[in-house]
């Protein structure tokens, strides 16, 4: 007997709230990770997230297991091939990864220095090198960027609570990784702080940065401490992040970048007449509710959040303008304000000028004896 409509409804209203249930706590799952977590079956870790200031972050690396046959081919930033095969172990994905691809900013893995294949984002990138003058913010966002994926176990109590290994998500190789390495190799001895048995807790101080528009933190001292040995058990409990990644063909990766549809052709152009119709002040106060969540980002000197726009110099009639926050927005017109009163109060000097001018830290907690209770 077939459902009735009504059944069907709260057959998937039901199948909507368990899959909210078991996914409360996963991140990632959209188009912008190269990780598809859809593919793990169980409950994922908790990630990890590290804080900056006075407070250290102590954890431990911990291993996975190798699944896919592809590994020993993966290239890392150093040029070489990993050489693992499945069944060995790994501390760290290491993905040289293309951000903010096509409309929606997707994530995806560069083939060229993964693999040595093609890369349409790269081609585009070789040729904007090619001209006279190259754009550094078009081969900046062109660029791909080394990112690594890690099992770590968290000694903070109060982040964890429960001491169960976590994830540490996409980190920069050049903000952490090779901070760690480096300080690993800088006594007498390289310190192989992955090893299960006789590896250490890895101590990191981390500090906030700012580039453009961006914050993000990366290492300011990295320390090595003494903790207690695991067993092999362990990677029954870590993620084999290799059978989560994502890749495309070059086509389906040409197509995400240049922003085609399914026929491989460019999105059609709005008509020209709808375009010059004036957006009435419902659908101005809709496109700024769209963007809303801009504002918890975007701090007074940020400069404006669409980078085709330039801040202090509005344009009324523009989309980007008409969705701008409403901080944001303010903000930005007070500027042109006071540049119209400073260039006035310039010409105005050229015509008459005028002659005057005017830590103490605390210690760390090694959690040694937290982990063995665990």
């Amino acid at each position: 007997m077939a459902k009735t409509a009504a059944e069907l409804r709260r057959e998937k209203l039901k199948n909507r709230q368990k899959q909210a249930v078991d996914t409360r706590d996963q991140k990632g799952l959209g188009k912008k990770s190269v990780l598809d977590w859809g593919k793990f079956t169980g409950k994922k870790p908790s990630d990890f997230t590290p804080t900056s200031g006075k407070n250290k972050n102590l954890i431990d690396f911990l291993p996975f297991v190798v699944t896919q046959e592809w590994y020993k081919d993966l290239r890392t930033f150093s040029g070489l091939t990993t050489g693992l095969e499945v069944g060995d172990w790994d501390y760290k994905l290491e993905l040289p990864v293309h951000k903010g691809v096509g409309e929606n900013n997707d994530s995806v893995v560069c083939p060229r220095l993964a693999f040595g294949q093609r890369c349409p984002r790269c081609e585009d990138l070789f040729a904007e090198y090619e001209k006279s003058e190259p754009n550094e913010r078009v081969t900046r966002s062109l660029s791909p960027s080394w990112r690594c994926w890690y099992n770590i176990y968290d000694y903070n109590e109060e982040a964890n609570p429960d001491g169960e290994n976590g994830v540490w998500q996409d980190v920069s190789f050049h903000c952490f990784e090779k901070e760690i390495l480096k300080e690993a190799d800088e006594g007498e001895e390289t310190v192989l702080y992955s090893d299960i048995e006789m590896g250490k807790s890895v101590e990191i101080k981390a500090k906030e940065k700012k580039l453009d528009k961006s914050t993000f933190l990366e290492a300011a001292d990295v320390e090595f401490k003494d903790r207690d040995p695991y067993t092999e058990d362990i990677v029954k409990d870590t993620v084999s992040f290799d059978a989560l990644v994502k890749f495309h063909t070059y086509e389906e990766f040409r197509t995400m970048h240049l922003g085609l549809d399914e026929n491989g052709n460019p999105p059609e152009k709005p008509n020209e007449e709808e375009a010059e119709k004036p957006k009435n002040d419902r659908s101005r106060r809709q496109a700024k509710e769209t963007s809303k969540a801009k504002t918890n980002d975007w701090q007074d000197g940020d400069g404006c959040p669409n980078d085709e726009m330039l801040f202090g110099a509005p344009d009324m009639d523009s989309e980007q303008c008409k969705a701008c926050p409403e901080i944001i927005f303010d903000k930005c017109m007070e500027m042109a304000d006071n540049n119209k009163m400073n260039e006035e109060a310039g010409n105005a000097a050229e015509r008459d000028p005028d002659p005057v001018k005017e830590e103490k830290e605390s210690a760390p907690t090694t959690g040694r004896r937290r982990r063995q209770a665990r």
